[in-house]
C-alpha cells in the first residue's frame, strides 16, 4: 500500500525507493504512458527477460547508468505488481554490496516473472473456484485461530502435481470442498493420502447462494477477508501463491456466490481407509476413488 501511494505521488517524476537500501539509485517511476515502473540500476542491459501481457520489460540508459525497468501494463494487476516489487526490494535489502543485492533481486524477480508471464485474466472454471475457496477458507480459519500466517501460507502447495494441499513440518492437510447434498469425497490419486506422516482431511460444505443472501461469500470477498488478517510482510507470498493458483482479481467472480454450511476434519493415520502404494499390485500405476463420509466417523478429529 505504501508503494502504491508513493507511485501515485510521483507526478511525472521519480522517487528513490530507499536511502538505506544497498542498491543505490533504485527508483519508483510513472512513465510517459502513465504506467508504474520500478527502475533498477544495472551494469549493462539485461536481456534474459522480455515484455509479457502483464509486464513491460526494457532497459534505459541515463548518463553513464543503465536501468532495468519493470513496467505494469495491466492496471487490474496492481496488487500483484506491488507485491512483486515489495518482495524483490526486500529480498535484497540485507545484502552487503550493490552487486550482491542486484543479483539477489533478480533471483527473486525470476519467480515472479514466470508467474506473471502465464497470468490468465479470465476467471477460473467453477470447480476450481470452489476448490480455491476451500483452501483460502482453511488458511483464514487457521490464522484467525492463532496459527502463524507465514507458517500456514508457506505450507500451501501450489504446484499442479502436488499430492496434498498443505504440507507442514510435522503433518499435512488435504482440503475437500463439496456440496451439502454430497456424502463422499473424491481422492484423485494414490499419493494424496498415502504418507508415512499422519495428516488430516478437512471437508468444507459449500453451496451456491444468492449474492444478497446473509453470509454469502465470493472468491473475491473471501480473499479480501484473508488479506485483512495477514501481515504486510506475508501478503506478497500470499499474492504469489494466488497467482500460481491462477487467481487475479476479476469483477466476474462476484457473480458466483456461495455459503459455507459446515466443516469436518478427519485424522488420516495408518488405520484410515485409503489406498496405499505398497499394498497395490505393481501393475497398477494410478487410481482415483471415493470415500463415503458417513463411514469414517471414527476418524473424526475432536479438535477439528
Amino acid at each position: 500500500k505504501d508503494l502504491i501511494s508513493r507511485w501515485d505521488a510521483c507526478n511525472g517524476g521519480q522517487i528513490l525507493v530507499d536511502h538505506q537500501h544497498p542498491i543505490k539509485n533504485m527508483y519508483l517511476n510513472v512513465n510517459e504512458k502513465g504506467n508504474k515502473e520500478l527502475l533498477i540500476p544495472v551494469d549493462k542491459p539485461v536481456s534474459q527477460f522480455h515484455t509479457t501481457e502483464a509486464l513491460g520489460i526494457s532497459n534505459y540508459k541515463n548518463s553513464n547508468t543503465y536501468f532495468f525497468a519493470i513496467e505494469l501494463l495491466v492496471d487490474s494487476l496492481i496488487n500483484e505488481y506491488a507485491s512483486l516489487c515489495f518482495d524483490i526490494i526486500n529480498s535484497s535489502r540485507e545484502c552487503n554490496t550493490q552487486k550482491e543485492a542486484v543479483d539477489t533481486l533478480f533471483i527473486a524477480f525470476r519467480k515472479w516473472y514466470y508467474l506473471m508471464s502465464d497470468v490468465h485474466l479470465e476467471i477460473l472454471p467453477i470447480n476450481q473456484i470452489r476448490g480455491l475457496m476451500g483452501e483460502v477458507k482453511f488458511i483464514l480459519d487457521e490464522v484467525t485461530s492463532g496459527k502463524s500466517d507465514s507458517e500456514v501460507i508457506s505450507a500451501w502447495t501450489t504446484h499442479k502435481d502436488a499430492a496434498r494441499d498443505f504440507i507442514f513440518d510435522d503433518t499435512w492437510t488435504e482440503i475437500k470442498t463439496i456440496q451439502s447434498s454430497s456424502d463422499y469425497i473424491t481422492i484423485s490419486s494414490i499419493e494424496q493420502l498415502d504418507h508415512d506422516m499422519d495428516g488430516h482431511i478437512t471437508v468444507y460444505k459449500l453451496d451456491k447462494a444468492n449474492p444478497d443472501a446473509n453470509e454469502a461469500v465470493t472468491l473475491n470477498s473471501i480473499i479480501n477477508k484473508l488479506k485483512e488478517v495477514v501481515s504486510t510482510t506475508v501478503e506478497p507470498m500470499l499474492n504469489h501463491k494466488l497467482l500460481a493458483k491462477g487467481y487475479v482479481y476479476n469483477e466476474d467472480y462476484n457473480k458466483f456466490a456461495f455459503v459455507f454450511n459446515g466443516k469436518s476434519r478427519f485424522i488420516v493415520n495408518e488405520s484410515f481407509p485409503c489406498i496405499s502404494r505398497d499394498k497395490l499390485p505393481v501393475a497398477i500405476n494410478s487410481a482415483k476413488y471415493e470415500i463415503v463420509l458417513s463411514r469414517i466417523n471414527e476418524w473424526s478429529d475432536p479438535n477439528g
